[in-house]
């Protein structure tokens, strides 16, 4: 094999650590991309040469990544044959935060003037569709919409299609949580994508989230859709290089969210007992995500959360415009991505080249923006629906509520008591029912086989040949037997003779009256689909050329950092104190540096964290000198199979 194309070669290089080196590979691009990168590097230069992710496994957009390639020589099988090379990855890092700037502009800017093409198959009729990405103004006003739906649907308003929302809630309050994460913990800088998924995973994955829900649900006494949050990424530093009055901060570019968290206030007298439950997420975050100071999150500091704009908890119990409201939080909504602060792009480069979501709205807040737009949908003549959302209502078996609106699927305000249950199951499944509970004493008659196509009825088309193992086996022994034998045997000799389970005597019978294949059976139900819908044909470049449209997906590739894997699993990720050493067991070298020791074991082909800390000793020189305080090794620095 040989090593495959990676595609990086536009983007700017890291061969060195020089900014103007950084700079090559711009030539090619559009004024405002040279722009932007440009002033990224001038206006922070210790940040441009940073590496994205120093993390092993992380995936990132392959264009942001470096491949290390390597030749392989293989012995052949044959000792005529002549040994062979292949190419090998032997590591995978990530590119600069600069980088990832470039491309994540050029890939914004080449979305520029390109069209989806579409076919209507009832009458052949083309139409094209502008594509955008999640990057330009016309997302940010999108997310500006949801938004104010959110807002109609909690305390009423105009809907753009001319009706008004009834409020949901009584008195509705918006409390913003504001977590973050250090960037330079214990002094040393963190790679942006390792920051970012810090704070993210500490959120989804650690435990906050659960927090946030118990806060709410169990001391507050709220039911589920009495609250909801909306999670929006923000950069820090926003708009600081275009101002010398402003301080950007170590965390300049880096990544912290907001916490909108929507509740109905009605029951609660004083709100500011209420705000102070929310000290316990922020007790939760700095618990999980290891980089999280208590300098950024100290609510100590805070003397009433009502009156507070810029701490880690700020409640509102008056908001206007929440569409506003949360585009303060969302770095603007009515620029271009090339017109936004270069904080921002930095920012979103990172989020791009990790391809992770910058915002995320619970089930409440979804359910209320949909059932926002089934309003406006049947308000719209041209839309074809004509019940207001919750006029037909339908039964739901999938998590959450039961009772949902029969046009947008959604809960939102639909008293659940509307219906009594499920549907009724069919008389032939109560007959089953009754006669498994012994209520009747006949078994009911066996249903036919069901065809393919009643067994799987969400496919299009498709095809099964062959049978179970089991059915295999039994077939290749009693055609062994018939093969030597003859066919001269009868059904019930045959069964006792190999042992074979009275409920397959059909398919052994079968066998005997010398069917030889198994069945196969296919069905399609594409031919008889109606020619409805739309097709997509082909997408559109900016010059008018058409392209066939891909398989879509990012494409991801995980990080190959041998070396730091070796360190962040094994005893090498400790911190040595006096008197303490490392030392290779294979080697015999001995080194205060883990990265060093690390690549010793590389080198000499051993990969495995495990392998690893098996060959690792850690000598600790104190134990045995009887003028210092440690009698036995640090526990940290045992060996796994000997604590």
């Amino acid at each position: 094999m040989s090593a495959p194309d990676e595609g990086g070669a536009s983007w700017p290089s890291k061969e060195t650590n020089s900014v103007t080196a950084s700079l090559t590979g711009l030539e090619e691009d559009a004024d405002p991309i040279v722009e932007r990168v440009s002033e990224f590097a001038t206006e922070y230069p210790h940040l441009a040469d940073q590496p994205l992710s120093e993390t092993h496994g992380r995936k990132l957009r392959r264009i942001v990544t470096e491949a290390d390639w390597g030749k392989e020589f293989v012995d052949p099988d044959h000792p005529l044959e002549d040994s062979f090379a292949v190419d090998s990855l032997r590591s995978r890092s990530a590119g600069t935060w600069l980088d990832a700037v470039h491309a994540f502009l050029r890939a914004h800017h080449e979305y520029s003037g390109m069209l989806a093409r579409f076919e209507d198959r009832e009458t052949g009729d083309e139409f094209d569709v502008p594509l955008v990405d999640a990057w330009g103004k016309e997302y940010s006003k999108k997310q500006y919409a949801r938004a104010r739906a959110l807002q109609r649907q909690m305390s009423g308003g105009t809907r753009p299609s001319g009706g008004e929302a009834v409020p949901a809630w009584d008195d509705p309050v918006t409390t913003m949580l504001t977590l973050t994460a250090s960037s330079v913990p214990d002094g040393q800088r963190l790679a942006p994508v390792d920051q970012m998924d810090a704070i993210h995973d500490a959120f989804s994955y650690g435990g906050v989230r659960d927090t946030l829900r118990n806060v709410m649900e169990y001391h507050l006494d709220l039911d589920s859709e009495q609250w909801g949050y909306w999670l929006q990424a923000e950069p820090h530093g926003m708009g600081t290089a275009a101002d010398p009055e402003k301080d950007a901060g170590l965390n300049a570019c880096y990544t912290h969210i907001h916490v909108g968290v929507y509740f109905d206030g009605a029951g609660f007298a004083d709100l500011r007992p209420v705000a102070s439950e929310f000290e316990r997420v922020i007790d939760k975050h700095l618990e999980v995500c290891d980089p999280a100071g208590w300098s950024a999150h100290n609510y100590d500091a805070i003397d009433d959360y009502l009156q507070e704009d810029d701490g880690c908890i700020s409640m509102n119990a008056d908001v206007g415009n929440l569409g506003s409201y949360l585009a303060a939080y969302m770095g603007g909504y009515t620029e271009d991505l090339l017109d936004k602060p270069i904080e921002y792009i930095a920012w979103g480069a990172v989020y791009w080249s990790a391809a992770r979501q910058r915002t995320t709205r619970s089930q409440t807040v979804n359910q209320a923006i949909r059932a926002d737009r089934c309003e406006q949908r049947s308000e719209n003549e041209e839309s074809g629906q004509v019940d207001a959302h919750g006029e037909r209502v339908r039964w739901d078996d999938g998590r959450g509520a039961d009772v949902v609106c029969s046009c947008c699927g959604s809960p939102w305000t639909i008293d659940q008591a509307r219906l009594d249950g499920p549907p009724e199951p069919d008389s032939a499944l109560d007959d089953d029912l009754r006669w498994a509970a012994g209520a009747a004493s006949p078994s009911p008659n066996p249903e036919r086989e069901r065809s393919l196509a009643e067994r799987w009825p969400s496919a299009d088309s498709a095809w099964t040949y062959g049978e179970s193992p089991r059915k295999t086996l039994i077939r290749d022994r009693v055609q062994d037997y018939l093969d030597v034998h003859g066919g001269d045997v009868s059904l019930p000799a045959i069964l006792a003779r190999f042992n074979i389970d009275p409920a397959h005597r059909e398919f052994v019978g079968e066998i005997l009256n010398g069917e030889m294949e198994p069945d196969s059976e296919a069905f399609d139900r594409r031919s008889n689909d109606p020619a409805f819908g739309y097709e997509l044909k082909a997408i559109v470049d900016r010059d008018g050329n058409e392209h066939q449209p891909g398989g879509g997906g990012v494409d991801m590739v995980s990080l190959e950092l041998p070396i730091t894997n070796v360190i962040q699993n094994t005893r090498l990720d400790n911190d040595l104190v006096q008197g303490e050493v490392f030392r290779n067991a294979r080697t015999e070298v001995a080194s205060h540096d883990p990265t060093t020791i690390a690549a010793g074991f590389i080198e000499n082909g051993i990969t495995e964290p495990e392998i690893v800390d098996r060959l690792l000793i850690v000598e600790d020189y104190h134990v045995s000198n009887p003028a210092m305080d440690r009698s036995e090794p640090r526990p940290c620095m045992f060996h796994p199979d000997q604590k």
